[in-house]
């Protein structure tokens, strides 16, 4: 029995300590019990870890507005110790995949390589499963991942968010781009523009990486981990080929609209509404992309003949529905009000979702209240189809045939080697981001200590010490 005590986070937004316990063996599964009481099972596969520390991120802070119960010990990006005295990280998906399940046992989104989007999947301080803010972890043996000896604690600690950010920019369209603006020198910013820069160094393409700052201090870490251009702000009219808004507000998005010339990538979530999208956060989670219909210009989203192609809402016009069909997808129709009313068990979704407007594309993307399923599938496209559309979103869009992109989390493997490469180069990641170090039993003050403007990276560390 594993036994301790953490500060969860509740609904008012306030920080208060329960006892906890782990019961159980990683052969056998886990009982987490919480003031006594059975809080969560959990199935064979996990791996008891002793928590190091853990960086604060903009999804801690608005952890409360998302679609997950509370409480609960948040915090996700966590380094620990596991059993064998190693450093390690935790990947934050518990999947099918990261529990060992063979194959004929997988969800379908696992068995297709969509493990981050495991239909089963726990999240790492994010959803029921307890997070880095408490002293013990329980993590999947398979999202259990050594830190590189080589590679400095403090820089290792931004594994989770750099993975995301390396992420990010492997799904942007960079062919051809001549310019990447990244909109925001905060802490999720600036590990975007270093995973560009170490992209771009792998890669051999030739973009300009440019950041839009207000702030001289921050503006000068931007440039210092491979930004090569800085603009005092966020400009009114097309000036990069692809703009990744990372500010972590509401008015960010409308900005990085205004900016860009062919894709806006949105990395960041704030659970709120914006520009008329209610479900933006869900569509950040499930990384879909948004975009006006152009049959043409799609190229791209017609390359693979076994595609499904929803209709869902207004019926669309003969010559779109031939246009579709032509192009290989199979092609279906939906009226808005044959949608069932409950998520149907056996309900798969399409690979390209075509609305009238953004109001279906909120519906679409979360049709069933309380359910966290959509009718588009995960890393899937909605393809508006009504130029009139009074949405402000739908109407930036239209405007020069925009595609708004979304990235969540990435593969730490992958990212350990790019952050040696930084770290060899002299970026210093960790120690320019982290401003901030407090104790993990003052959640509260730590909490403060991110929302202060000044702050980058603010880390919560527990009693155990992890000695190099």
């Amino acid at each position: 029995m594993i036994e301790f005590r953490a500060q969860e986070l509740h609904e008012d937004g306030a920080f208060r300590e329960a006892e906890y316990a782990f019961d159980g063996t990683p052969a056998e599964g886990w009982t987490v019990l919480r003031e006594g009481k059975i809080w969560l099972e959990l199935p064979p596969g996990y791996e008891p870890l002793e928590t190091v520390c853990c960086g604060i991120c903009s999804t801690d802070q608005a952890r409360r507005f998302l679609p997950f119960a509370l409480p609960q010990i948040i915090g996700h990006e966590a380094l620990a110790v596991d059993s064998r005295g190693r450093l390690v990280a935790a990947e934050i998906n518990a999947s099918c995949t990261a529990l060992g399940l063979p194959e004929d046992e997988k969800c379908p989104l696992c068995a297709c390589g969509l493990s981050t989007h495991c239909t089963s999947r726990l999240t790492l301080g994010i959803d029921r499963l307890p997070g880095g803010f408490g002293p013990r972890m329980l993590a999947p043996e398979g999202a259990v991942v050594p830190v590189p000896a080589d590679l400095p604690v403090d820089d290792a600690l931004l594994v989770e968010p750099f993975a995301a950010a390396l992420h990010a920019a492997e799904r942007i369209d960079l062919d051809s781009a001549e310019t990447v603006a990244v909109l925001g020198a905060g802490r999720l910013g600036l590990l975007v523009v270093a995973a560009l820069r170490a992209l771009r160094d792998r890669s051999g393409r030739a973009f300009t990486i440019v950041v839009t700052e207000t702030d001289r201090r921050r503006a000068a870490l931007a440039r210092a981990v491979g930004a090569d251009e800085l603009w005092t702000g966020p400009r009114n009219d097309p000036v990069a080929d692809v703009v990744v808004e990372a500010t972590g507000s509401v008015d960010g998005l409308g900005q990085a609209l205004s900016m860009a010339r062919r894709e806006v990538h949105v990395k960041s979530t704030t659970g709120r509404e914006t520009l008329g999208l209610r479900h933006l956060t869900a569509m950040v989670v499930d990384e879909i992309s948004l975009a006006p219909l152009d049959i043409e210009k799609d190229q791209a989203l017609w390359s693979e003949s076994s595609q499904t192609a929803l209709v869902f809402g207004q019926r669309p016009a003969k010559e779109t529905a031939d246009a579709l069909e032509q192009r290989g997808l199979v092609l279906s129709c939906l009226a808005a009000e044959e949608l069932p009313g409950a998520a149907p068990d056996d309900w798969t979704p399409s690979d390209v979702v075509v609305v009238s407007s953004l109001e279906m594309a909120d519906r679409a993307l979360r049709p069933w209240h309380g359910s966290e399923r959509g009718l588009v599938r995960p890393r899937g496209t909605i393809l508006i189809d009504n130029r009139a559309d009074t949405a402000p979103l739908t109407a930036r869009l239209f405007e020069r045939h925009l595609r708004l992109t979304t990235s969540r989390c990435g593969d730490f493997e992958r990212a350990f080697p790019y952050l040696r490469d930084l770290h060899r180069s002299g970026a210093a990641l960790g120690e320019r981001l982290i401003t901030h170090r407090l104790r993990a039993t003052d959640m509260a003050a730590a909490m403060k200590s991110a929302n202060d403007p000044c702050a980058l990276k603010v880390v919560v560390e527990h009693e155990f010490v992890y000695n190099e």
